[in-house]
Formats: C-alpha cells, structure tokens, sequence
C-alpha cells in the first residue's frame, strides 16, 4: 500500500537517510503522497472526535475546550496541515531558488509530504500528551519538534540542492525572518489577534 512505502520513506528521511532524501526528491507525480497524508490526518481526525465522544470532551487544566468550534477545526484541519506543509516547504524551496535559479521548489515539496506523513503521527503524540499531562509538558515536547524539525529541513536542503553550510543556513532563516517581520506588522495592528484565536476555543 502506498501510504505505508510513504511512511517508510519519511521515517527514514527523519532518521537522516541521505539516499532516501536524493529518492524521494526525485518523485514526480505528488498527488499520490498528498492524497496520503490526507488520509491519514483525516484517520487521525475520526479518531480524535470518537475519543472525544467517548470521554465526554476535552479540557486543558480545568478549562473545557468549546467541542463545537474544536471539531469544526478537526473537520477542516487535514487541509490546512496538507496546505501548511506545502506552503512551508514550497517557501523553504522558493528561497533555496533564489538563491540559485538552477534550484527548483518541488523535490522539497516532495520531502516535505513524505515527511508530514509522520509529522502528522508526531503532531497527535504530542497534542495527546500535552492533554493528558498539561501544557508545560507540551510546551517543551514542541520545542523540542520544532527544533528536529529545523535540522531536518536544514539537511534535506543541503542535500537535494548540495549547498553548503552557510548557503543552507541562509535557505533556512531567510524564511523565518520574513515571517517574524510580518507578524510583527500584524501584532502592531491588532495586538490581541493571537490571544483572541486562544480565546475562541475555550468556554
């Protein structure tokens, strides 16, 4: 079945197989991966909503997540997250591009899907975890994501693009540089933006 060859390949992306990363880059056709990780985040999701139905809702501490909008957001979250990842790393690829107009966007993109497969396992684990025992937990276990998350982009660019370190280094904090000056512009303009997200989904 192709969504377990998917999941092979990106457990061994996120184990640092170099010759999987040049594979994978190569892939053509990406509709199959995409459709892949749709499946499963939609797996996840029916998941999710039977537990949450099972066990009377969720709550974080002793605040109850409003169930209504939360699985109003499940419904429509295996888009964004197939969105999101295309977006981050069709962004990582444009500034890789950039920087050398020989360099192409899609074989991220095709790491990118075949690492979110797992992603999406990875993201579960961490949001079950961060509920059963609190936030401070789930706070450092994304922290620690975030930060295997940045060292695998970074070795998959200087692989499928063979740049070196201080060029892949660039690749990957151009991104985050223009991401932190445009939320920097929307905080100036309405500074409550994320707190009011936060507050939507709490009772």
């Amino acid at each position: 079945m192709y969504i377990l060859k998917s999941l092979a390949e990106g457990l061994r992306i996120l184990g640092f197989d170099k010759p999987t990363i040049k594979t994978v880059s190569r892939e053509k056709d990406l509709e199959e991966i995409f459709l892949s990780t749709l499946f499963l985040n939609y797996l996840i999701v029916l998941f999710v909503y039977l537990f949450g139905l099972l066990i009377g809702g969720y709550s974080i501490g002793d605040r109850a997540l409003n169930m209504e909008v939360f699985f109003g957001l499940l419904m429509v979250y295996p888009f964004v997250f197939n969105l999101g990842v295309y977006i981050t790393y069709g962004f990582f690829g444009m500034t890789a591009e950039l920087l050398n107009s020989k360099k192409h966007i899609k074989p991220l993109i095709s790491v990118g899907f075949h690492t979110g497969i797992v992603y999406s396992i990875l993201i579960l684990i961490i949001s079950g975890l961060s509920l059963m025992l609190g936030f401070e937990l789930g706070a450092i276990l994304l922290g620690v994501f975030f930060a295997y998350f940045l060292y695998t982009m970074f070795l998959s660019i200087s692989t499928i693009y063979k740049y070196s370190f201080g060029q892949s280094l660039t690749v990957l904090m151009i991104p985050f540089l223009v991401i932190g000056f445009v939320l920097t512009i929307i905080g100036a303009i309405n500074p409550n933006f994320v707190e009011n997200i936060i507050t939507l989904l709490f009772l």
